[in-house]
């Protein structure tokens, strides 16, 4: 009889990566906002260039978000249809 001293791994479930994407919107209109602070100072603008920036760039967050989920739940129909015709053909 052996002893084991090294456990077995379990493997890994699939994650999603949530936090990563909460933190790429809060980094990138944190860049755009800043961005909007050095204009409206070089220019002498105080809130245009910070609010109009910061505004684009949760506009192009959402966009880019629901964009990227329409396209994972395509995927998504198009392995359940697959799997439901037991894994023949491509829809």
């Amino acid at each position: 009889m052996a002893l084991k001293l090294i456990p077995t791994r379990r493997p890994i479930a699939p994650t999603t990566d949530n936090m990563g994407h909460g933190a790429e919107i809060a980094g990138v209109v944190l860049v755009f906002f800043l961005i909007g602070l050095g204009l409206d100072s070089w220019l002498n603008t105080t809130p245009l260039f910070m609010v109009t920036l910061c505004v684009v760039a949760v506009v192009e967050q959402f966009a880019k978000m629901y964009f990227v989920y329409t396209h994972q739940m395509r995927e998504l129909e198009k392995n359940r249809a697959a799997d439901a015709r037991g894994g023949q053909g491509n829809v």
